[in-house]
């Protein structure tokens, strides 16, 4: 017994005298972080135009009925988690909006979520984002307009929701473009019972 406690004493007292302390085995890491966790701010600038359908419908280009009104406008986005490949954050837009009956502003904040894992032949990110938020604007215009006739009153706050597709390098993850539906309704009720506008843009986005 005494041997052995001996043995056991000197195998660590020796490497501690040689300045040297036993490793332990390390523990497992967790929340690990991908090579896109140094960009965690983003501007970015879109503009599109609106169509006469709904939020579903947005997935079916072919089938919309354009709305002769247009949209253009920035954003900034905040990376608040960061796990994997994985994005959750905050966003805020600007933009204006154009028709022959008028023009119009709109601004909108939210949070954001966005997946990054998907890459194709090592070379092209896929990126799919939603956002969800509050959108206030100056005045409607276009089907926009006809909607909140139909309803009876103007509604400048609304539900904001931005379905989202980006497509970066690999080599170069900073810059991407994307491709949008910039959404505004009553939330099924929550503020009004009404599906105010859905334009489809396309943009780029500048991370860093």
């Amino acid at each position: 017994m005494l041997r052995q406690y001996r043995s056991s004493l000197l195998r660590w007292a020796l490497p501690l005298l040689a300045g040297v302390a036993p490793v332990a085995p390390a523990a497992p890491a967790l929340g690990q972080q991908s090579e896109l966790s140094q960009f965690d701010e983003a501007v970015f600038f879109f503009g599109g135009r609106f169509h006469q359908d709904w939020f579903g419908t947005s997935l079916q280009p072919w089938r919309l009925a354009w709305d002769d009104t247009w949209i253009a406008g920035a954003g900034y986005q905040r990376t608040l988690v960061d796990w994997h490949d994985w994005r959750l954050g905050a966003e805020v837009g600007v933009a204006g909006r154009f028709s022959g009956d008028g023009a119009s502003g709109e601004v909108w904040g939210g949070l954001f979520a966005r997946y990054d894992g998907l890459v194709l032949f090592d070379t092209l990110r896929i990126s799919p984002a939603w956002t969800t938020g509050l959108s206030v604007t100056s005045g409607s215009q276009g089907w926009e307009g006809e909607r909140m006739d139909s309803w009876g009153e103007f509604e400048p706050v609304l539900i904001y929701l931005g379905a989202e597709l980006n497509v970066s390098l690999v080599g170069q993850p900073q810059w991407e473009s994307f491709v949008r539906v910039h959404h505004r309704s009553g939330g099924y009720g929550v503020i009004a019972d009404i599906d105010a506008s859905n334009a489809i843009t396309g943009g780029i986005r500048y991370k860093f």
